[in-house]
């Protein structure tokens, strides 16, 4: 009897319409490296005392979901695992057609009416902006600044007077934490012994990324769910397929560390972690709901020791920032990350024998009163 081959293996997922529901039949494919999704259950042994000293009986309880997805992270592979990841909603921010001004002084975009703070944008957006006579104030540039009736850019803009139909948009798609439950049905499809396991009432518990030089970007996904659906046919009618970017590396983007590009940098870890959890009810042999619980952003940075400027942020208990810039091989496409406000938690120095110093900052993520967010991630896909 043929058994079942690791490269034969297909990942395909659905989001669901209620909670261990699948929202149609028609699957999208994941491009993945490892998966440990597995169905558990709990045990209830009996505590009868016998002279024959044996046990008596053991039940099967609770049945639920649990394990990892890990991956190669590109474009237009994972947003509904990363909108689920932080509990919120990709969105487009734009100006719409108004009558914009550019001023060279302040390389600002300046408007009379309406408001750019009111629209949505934030420092650290990357926007487009369109119809301006002259072309270099049209383009992309990242926000470093937003009052009401200003737009402060990282590009020199020339001096233009006001005109109609000009726009600055968001390029692609804002996604920030929140508080919404997303759940998915998730297959895993043993293709060559037509064996099919339908993972159930499926959330993002976790998710990690790990960013280091002359390395792809890997992360993983931490799922927890209901239950488990074994069949000899898939429950997916068609599948859509995945993206077919290259995955992001860690030379083609950029790092900055309180508002400055940090040139040092040896590794960024994420962990973004939602405190969810299941329980057991009477009546029932699976979980009937996802419990929420405190949304959490920490990792750790470590970079050569060169000065004292990151330690010192440890040292003073000085608030900072990380951005970070994922560039895809096409050049235009990105994924951008942004950390806005976080306090180090450690300052450790790593001594070797031969080799650079290298100094290890983990950190915590806080909220941040401008963007009420403690993560803010930028796709460039629509």
């Amino acid at each position: 009897m043929a058994s079942a081959s690791g490269q034969r293996t297909a990942v395909r997922y659905v989001a669901e319409s209620a909670f261990g529901v699948a929202a149609g039949t028609t699957f999208k494919a994941l491009r993945f490296t490892d998966v440990g999704l597995n169905l558990a259950k709990a045990t209830y042994q009996s505590n009868e005392i016998r002279a024959d000293r044996h046990r008596v009986d053991l039940r099967h309880g609770m049945r639920s979901v649990g394990g990892d997805l890990g991956f190669e992270l590109s474009v237009a592979t994972f947003d509904d695992f990363l909108e689920a990841a932080l509990g919120g909603t990709w969105q487009s921010v734009t100006s719409g057609a108004l009558s914009l001004e550019a001023d060279a002084d302040g390389d600002t975009y300046l408007r009379t009416a309406g408001s750019f703070l009111t629209d949505g944008f934030l420092p650290g957006d990357e926007v487009a902006a369109s119809g301006f006579t002259q072309a270099g104030n049209n383009g992309r540039a990242r926000v470093v600044a937003v009052t009401a009736l200003a737009l402060t850019v990282d590009k020199a803009l020339t001096d233009e007077a006001a005109g109609a139909g000009r726009t600055v948009a968001l390029v692609g798609k804002r996604l920030k934490s929140g508080t919404v439950l997303r759940t998915f049905a998730v297959e895993r499809a043993f293709t060559d012994v037509n064996q099919y396991l339908l993972y159930r009432g499926c959330a993002v518990d976790d998710f990690k990324l790990s960013v280091k030089p002359e390395e792809i970007v890997t992360g993983t996904f931490t799922f927890l769910g209901k239950d488990m659906v074994q069949a000899g046919a898939s429950h997916a009618a068609s599948v859509t397929p995945p993206g077919t970017h290259s995955p992001f590396d860690a030379f083609t983007g950029s790092l900055m560390e309180g508002g400055a590009v940090v040139a040092n940098v040896t590794s960024l870890e994420l962990d973004v972690s939602n405190g969810r959890s299941v329980k057991g009810v009477i009546g029932h042999n699976s979980p009937q709901e996802i419990h929420e619980g405190g949304f959490e952003v920490s990792g750790s940075l470590s970079a050569y020791f060169s000065d004292a400027t990151l330690l010192n942020r440890f040292l003073d208990e000085e608030e900072s920032s990380l951005e970070l810039l994922l560039l895809d091989s096409n050049g235009t496409d990105f994924h951008r990350l942004r950390v806005p406000r976080l306090k180090y938690t450690g300052g450790d120095l790593d001594n070797p024998k031969e080799g650079p110093v290298v100094q290890t900052l983990p950190f915590t993520a806080l909220l941040d009163a401008a963007s009420g967010a403690a993560l803010v991630y930028q796709r460039s896909n629509p």
